[in-house]
């Protein structure tokens, strides 16, 4: 299985955060740390797996958040890992 990674834009950077890819698939949620949580923060996708679909932004917000404990946000995943954008950055 490939990493995938969460993305965050600021002051024209692009920074990567690793999402926990053996909860992920067990699970089918995105578990994320608190302390990583911040504005902005996207998960690349394509709305067709074909590769002439154009890429879009799945924004990981607060009103996205299924549940929470002391340490992490669980988030939906609804896509297939095919789906998912992956580049070099």
């Amino acid at each position: 299985m490939r990493q995938i990674y969460l993305r965050v834009e600021k002051n024209g950077l692009t920074r990567k955060v690793l999402i926990d890819m053996a909860f992920l698939a067990k699970h089918n949620f995105i578990r994320l740390p608190k302390y990583y949580f911040e504005e902005n923060l996207y998960l690349p996708y394509k709305k067709e797996i074909n590769e002439s679909s154009d890429v879009e932004k799945y924004m990981l917000d607060k009103s996205k958040i299924k549940k929470e404990d002391a340490d992490f946000y669980y988030f939906n995943f609804p896509f297939k890992f095919e789906q998912v954008f992956d580049t070099a950055i």
